[in-house]
């Protein structure tokens, strides 16, 4: 099914040439977020259009002209469940790159999109994908919200460095207490790796009502955002037109993007090249990379 309108034309959008072969990468992320959509809808997830795409959204009716990412995110309760049933739910056409704590990466089978040269080696699906990323809780303010985010940091280093990393954490190096049980830490860091995830799902789901701000926690961490977003404004969902669909939203969307971007209503260019280095909407990417290793 094509969602995009004049699929196979170039068209000038807000002052920006937009060439066909994007338009292509488009429809093919759409195809991806309709198999998305259907498995939401199937398990009743709630998901929200995320950063550019609900930019996109709100600001153009569809993808911001000079952009190709297609960005999802959920709460982490939807994030967990969904992570749980993607694997049998797929259908064909469509495959994972990965799963981590973070972000899901769904890839379409029948594309390839390559971004560098190293990644010809890597034994992962290259193909045009959309992201699904999980909203944690951010410090609001409030000690208990500060406390949970730092349990967080402590569970990540138990699961994925063995405790190897907890010295370095920001809140022990300034001198604070461990928040999570030493004991219960080591007793994480020893389990199998799937028994592991499973507990730090488990722990950041319970400490989840702890703060009234969400957010992405690699860029919480990093202090990439200007100012956390509320959980209240994801209560409540609304639809937007996105191209040719509808695309879920939190209401106060106006919200979330000011605190994202400040004037989001003014666009601004960025000049990045997200194509990558080979990008095909129509060759599988193992084709390409069987080709291309001959």
């Amino acid at each position: 099914m094509d969602y995009v309108k004049d699929l196979y034309r170039d068209e000038i959008r807000a002052g920006f040439l937009v060439m066909s072969n994007v338009k292509k990468v488009w429809n093919r992320q759409l195809e991806i977020w309709a198999e998305l959509d259907r498995i939401c809808r199937k398990h009743g997830i709630n998901y929200y259009a995320l950063d550019g795409t609900l930019l996109g959204a709100a600001r153009h009716g569809g993808f911001v002209p000079w952009d190709d990412d297609f960005d999802i995110c959920m709460l982490r309760r939807d994030y967990n469940r969904f992570t749980d049933i993607v694997d049998g739910e797929l259908g064909d056409d469509f495959e994972i790159k990965f799963k981590t704590f973070a972000v899901t990466k769904i890839v379409h089978k029948h594309t390839t999109q390559i971004y560098s040269l190293d990644d010809i080696a890597i034994n992962l699906p290259q193909g045009i994908m959309i992201d699904v990323c999980a909203f944690d809780i951010a410090p609001d303010g409030t000690p208990n919200s500060q406390l949970a985010f730092n349990a967080i940091q402590e569970l990540l280093t138990a699961v994925f460095d063995n405790l190897s990393a907890l010295p370095k954490l920001k809140h022990l190096q300034d001198g604070g207490q461990l928040v999570t049980d030493l004991d219960v830490l080591e007793r994480i860091a020893e389990m199998p790796k799937a028994d592991k995830l499973a507990e730090l799902y488990r722990y950041v789901d319970a400490l989840s009502n702890q703060s009234s701000a969400v957010g992405l926690f690699t860029e919480v961490l990093d202090g990439a955002y200007k100012s956390p977003a509320q959980k209240r404004w994801f209560d409540e969902t609304i639809y937007l037109p996105f191209e040719t669909v509808e695309l879920p939203a939190p209401k106060d969307y106006d919200r979330y993007l000011t605190a994202r971007y400040g004037d989001w209503h003014t666009p601004v260019r960025d000049g990045i090249n997200r194509l990558g280095l080979f990008c095909s909407a129509d060759i599988p990417w193992r084709d390409f990379l069987q080709q291309i290793h001959r």
